[in-house]
């Protein structure tokens, strides 16, 4: 898809830049996204209002190495340093895969089928999480819901809205088990994985009983 000016609303959060690396160029990319070729070498990214091109990318330590057309040396790859990378949406109507703004707003069933709440924001997990965690709002407070694939399943109820089907273990709902939540959100229009990994386009597949962020379009 070629990139659109002003078509800001159709782009996505796919990845943030962490840091410069070595003498050449290349800049540590945490993913927001699975999705199949976002960091392809040759793909254009959006960065600060500039549309840049990625000329190599190869997998570091969890992470990613990338490098852009006209960063070539240490210091221009600080100045990226923090920026977000932002790509256009995707179609992800014929997968399992929610973008962050998608969960956010859906109904949390327990198994049984009362409600626990809504959600109401999206927190981001280091890698080794293995999940990334889900606020949940309801009339007694707020709690957080690990997006695990031994939790949480994306259903569809009989009014064809989706809802997040949970298994909750004991002290969940009353904020006794050991969750630790994380200073801020992941941003909103960056997709997320209910179950999995977090990735958050994350967008990330939710569990199938599954951040992303897309998969996930860390």
């Amino acid at each position: 898809m070629d990139p659109v000016a002003g078509a800001d609303d159709a782009l996505v959060t796919i990845g943030r830049i962490v840091k410069a690396h070595g003498i050449r160029g290349e800049v540590v990319v945490h993913p927001l996204s699975d999705v199949p070729g976002r960091f392809d070498p040759g793909t254009e990214v959006e960065m600060g209002g500039t549309w840049r091109a990625i000329t190599a990318a190869r997998p570091h330590q969890g992470r990613l190495l990338l490098a852009f057309d006209g960063t070539h040396d240490r210091s221009a790859a600080e100045r990226l340093r923090g920026q977000e990378l932002r790509a256009p949406a995707v179609d992800l109507d014929d997968s399992e895969t929610f973008y962050a703004h998608e969960l956010i707003g859906l109904r949390v069933h327990h198994l049984d089928g009362h409600d626990l709440g809504e959600v109401t924001a999206l927190f981001e997990l280091p890698e080794a999480a293995g999940y990334d965690l889900l606020e949940v709002t309801r009339e007694e407070g707020t709690w957080l819901l690990p997006c695990a694939d031994d939790l949480v399943e994306a259903v569809e109820a009989e009014d064809g809205s989706t809802v997040l089907v949970v298994d909750p273990p004991e002290g969940l709902l009353d904020g006794d088990a050991e969750v630790v939540r994380p200073d801020a959100p992941v941003f909103p229009d960056a997709p997320a994985r209910p179950g999995g990994p977090g990735a958050p386009e994350v967008p990330a597949a939710p569990p199938t009983g599954g951040q992303g962020d897309e998969g996930s379009d860390g």
